[in-house]
Parts: structure tokens; sequence; C-alpha cells
């Protein structure tokens, strides 16, 4: 048996190269047809569809679905694949060399050598040629159990995460939407954390304060998404926004400025979409994040401006509530989704 045929299951024919051979080694998939995939910068774990992957151009700049790191697709092996190339290689490279020295070794003694006819002593040498070595399995790779399926609203290409997701692997940034309504969800499963719990173990968790971190989080959660939502809605209907909102600070954290902005350039009313009771909702969770923010959750005079009704004084800490939290989260989603669809240079004149 030729060396290049003795290789283990999931590996290729061998094509000898000028420097060395080349092949091809089978990586398993899940049960429904996904391999993963692990980002160089933040060493998260994804997973890429395989027949959508093998349609993808080889000089395609990958991205991490978490980090948004940008690299070769080589640059994207897993930890497990890369182990099991290295032993398809090693196997294969053992099994050559030990043809090479046999061949060697063979040609060099199996051949019988004239002796001179005057001498005393005669040397006669040979070589038996050992057993090669024997064909290791390739380690095995076991994909983990996909809790998450992403279909990418630009390219179409599906990918799995184990977290949440800002990029699409083939085509870059997901649309800020589809990232806050997969925040909005993340917010709202973290809040119905506490039901998990049987009753002893949830009183010892509420008594430590980690519900309300919960809440706390999520309330600070629908500020940052509103500025991320905000802000590209923004910047896809008026074509100077930047210029616009350069020297403003942070005005997609201050809705009222913001429903201005909307009103002036992109003729579009916040406050109209959203309702007037649920604007009212929405500007006090953003003051109560204001406080919870920069002030250690103490209630200070502007939090009193701008929450006339909330029964605090100066100097009270702020209390923030699971209900709270998820109120301002549903009035968030909402809001989004009250939004136009389409722009208004795709609507015909």
């Amino acid at each position: 048996m030729r060396w290049q045929d003795r290789k283990p299951e999931g590996v290729g024919d061998v094509e000898m190269t000028d420097e060395g051979f080349r092949t091809a080694v089978e990586m398993p998939l899940s049960s429904d047809g996904y391999f993963g995939r692990e980002c160089p910068s933040c060493h998260e774990l994804f997973q890429m569809q395989n027949d959508e992957y093998k349609a993808l151009p080889d000089d395609l700049c990958l991205t991490c679905p978490y980090c948004g790191h940008c690299g070769d697709h080589g640059d994207f092996m897993s930890t497990a694949h890369k182990e099991r190339l290295r032993a398809a290689a090693a196997g294969l490279g053992h099994q050559m060399v030990h043809a090479m020295v046999s061949d060697m070794l063979s040609n060099t003694f199996g051949r019988r050598r004239p002796q001179p006819s005057n001498s005393l002593i005669s040397v006669r040498m040979s070589y038996t040629p050992g057993s090669p070595p024997p064909i290791r399995e390739l380690p095995e790779v076991v994909e983990r159990e996909i809790r998450r399926i992403i279909e990418c609203s630009t390219c179409h290409n599906h990918y799995g995460v184990f977290s949440a997701s800002a990029f699409c692997p083939v085509c870059g940034p997901r649309p800020a939407a589809e990232t806050v309504i997969d925040q909005i969800g993340s917010a709202r499963q973290a809040l119905a954390m506490e039901d998990q719990f049987e009753t002893d173990e949830r009183e010892k968790l509420r008594a430590a304060g980690v519900f309300e971190r919960f809440a706390v989080d999520a309330l600070g959660s629908v500020v940052s998404l509103f500025e991320l939502f905000a802000r590209e809605q923004f910047a896809l209907r008026v074509p100077n926004a930047e210029s616009l909102t350069q020297s403003r600070g942070n005005i997609f954290q201050r809705l009222d400025d913001s429903a201005a902005l909307f009103a002036e350039h992109a003729a579009l009313d916040l406050v109209g979409l959203a309702g007037t009771e649920r604007w009212t909702r929405l500007k006090r969770a953003f003051a109560q994040r204001h406080v919870l923010q920069h002030r250690g959750g103490i209630v200070d005079e502007r939090f009193l401006d701008q929450v006339p009704d909330s029964g605090l004084r100066v100097g009270q800490r702020l209390v923030v509530r699971r209900q709270d939290a998820a109120q301002a989260v549903d009035d968030l989603d909402a809001l989004v989704h009250a939004f136009p669809k389409g722009l208004p240079s795709d609507n015909p004149a």
C-alpha cells in the first residue's frame, strides 16, 4: 500500500507538491449542517451554515458577529479544528517519512555490491523494511448546540450565535433596529430570571440586590438602545445628519431634543409615534437612568424638575422595580416598531 493511502477516515486524496503534500480534511458538522468558527480577537465561538459558507468568496473578510473583528477565513479556525488538522498533518507526515526512509535504505542496502577478489573479509549488508506507523484516528470535533440562529436581513446567510450579535459574519454591521430588538428581548429575559428560582433561593438573591441590579441594567439599556436606534434612523433619513449633531453632545440621550431634531429635519413626530403617555414614561425612565448613572442613584433637584410627581426628595435613593424596568423596555419596543419602515427616498414622488 502506498503511504498516501495510509490515512485516517476524513482525509481526502493526497497530492504531492514542491513543498511536500496537500490534502483536504473533512470537518464534522452539527446535526443541522453548521460548523464552528472562533474569533481571533475576542475568542468567542459562533457557527456558520456549511453549504452557504462554501459559496462565499475565498477573499471575503469574515466578521466576528460579537466584536466585529474582520479577517481572513483561516483566522477564524476553531481550536478543535486546528487540533484535527495538526493530527492529520502529523499522521501523514509520519507515513511519508517512513516511506522515504524505507525507499532510501532499500536502494542503498538492497543492491548486491561486487567484492574485490583479493579481499580476505567479506561483508554483506541488507535492509528489511519495518512496519509503517499505525493509522491514528483524527480527534473528534463536537460542535456546541446552537442556541440561536440568525438570518441576515441583508445577505440572507445564516449563522449561529451564543451571545448578542451586532454583526453579520458575511456583510458586517447589522441594522441598528435588528440589534435593538434583539437586546430588548435579552432585557426581558434578564428581568424574568427571578421566576426561574425556588422561593428560598429567590429571596436570598432579592435580599442581595441581584434582581434590582437586573432592573437597573435593563433601564439603562433602554437609553443606550434608543440612542443607537435613533442615531441610525436620523442618519438614514437626513443627508447631513452628522453635521447637524456634531456639536450637540449625546443629543439622542435627551428625548425632547431628539424629538425636536427629528421633527425639524426628518419630518417625524416621535411623540406622536410613541403616544403621549408612553413618551412621558420614557422621559421618566431617561431621568431615572441619569440619576443611576451619574449620581449613584441619589435623587437631585434636576431629577425632581423632570419628574415632579415622583414623590421623592433630594438625597433619597432611587429604587428601580422590575415592573418599572419592564414597562420602559415595552415602551421602547413599541416606539421602535412604530417608526415608518421605508425611507423618504423609497417613496416615488
